[in-house]
């Protein structure tokens, strides 16, 4: 299985990711790595907020060109590969399985979707601006992309976990679906009396939350803001990425960096604009780019 894996790159042969942007081999005639390219990482969890601060760097006029986000490279790069040695043709839609194949990438990549973003090509008369790319996540993906990718600069998003599980819950997206098989039986059985998480079937999410939070949580069911379903699934999201990418040593690892104009580590229930401001000033200024203000 490890010599197929490795003779079987995902980027054995060149693709075209989006415009301007492509990993594999052969690379493009004057295409050049992205390492020779000034690039914003965007590090952190499902419901920090990446989506609106990269909104915000656009309206505060950083001239930038978005690479593919994570979700695209993990289809296009990890998925597709992995499906292909196991022979099977559907993506997965389940979200928590598309986490088990991320950690089998791992172990044959340590770097994770570090590895992927330093394999990546730019076509420099296509792409001619900053780079920013969405999301690294955990210690190995950061530490990796660090070493590898000498002109990033790194910004870690932050929000208490209260917060960041009230946006999951809000956004409604397609991609956040679990398949029934992914929950064990005995925890699809919802009881009638709703007291803990482990009424929903996810009792680890208790780890995550103190006492008064679990419950002010499992009052939005009472309250028929979310239905249970809704919760435990959005719960078991929560608590699986969590277990997958630990954001406390990712911290640390850009906490430990030696110069302060790499690394910025931002709480997101501060305003998003302030925020913005704060990235471009402290990570951006010395880079030449346009801005539009």
């Amino acid at each position: 299985m490890q010599d197929r894996v490795n003779t079987t790159r995902p980027n054995l042969f060149f693709e075209h990711l989006s415009p301007g942007v492509g990993v594999g081999f052969p690379v493009p005639k004057d295409w050049l790595p992205i390492t020779s390219f000034p690039l914003l990482i965007i590090v952190g969890m499902t419901g920090v907020g990446k989506s609106t601060i990269t909104k915000f760097l656009a309206e505060e006029g950083l001239d930038f060109t978005l690479l593919p986000n994570r979700r695209i490279l993990t289809e296009r790069v990890i998925i597709s590969p992995m499906l292909k040695i196991q022979e099977k043709l559907v993506q997965p839609h389940c979200r928590i399985k598309r986490l088990t194949y991320t950690r089998l990438y791992r172990e044959y990549f340590p770097g994770g979707m570090g590895h992927i973003l330093a394999s990546l090509h730019i076509n420099p008369q296509e792409v001619n601006s900053m780079l920013v790319f969405d999301s690294l996540r955990g210690e190995n993906e950061v530490r990796y992309a660090a070493k590898a990718l000498k002109n990033a600069k790194f910004v870690m998003l932050t929000a208490p976990n209260t917060v960041r599980l009230e946006r999951l819950l809000k956004r409604h997206d397609s991609f956040d679906w679990i398949a029934s098989q992914e929950l064990n039986d005995h925890r699809q059985i919802v009881p009638e009396a709703l007291t803990n998480f482990a009424s929903l079937g996810v009792p680890e999410a208790s780890d995550y939350f103190t006492p008064k939070e679990e419950q002010e949580i499992l009052e939005l069911v009472k309250k028929q803001v979310v239905t249970r379903v809704e919760l435990r699934d959005k719960l078991k999201i929560f608590v699986e990425e969590s277990q997958n990418y630990d954001s406390v040593p990712t911290k640390q690892v850009l906490e430990a960096m030696d110069t302060s104009d790499r690394s910025l580590i931002i709480d997101t229930i501060t305003s998003p604009q302030e925020s913005a401001k704060a990235i471009i000033f402290r990570l951006c200024k010395s880079v030449n780019i346009k801005t539009s203000k």
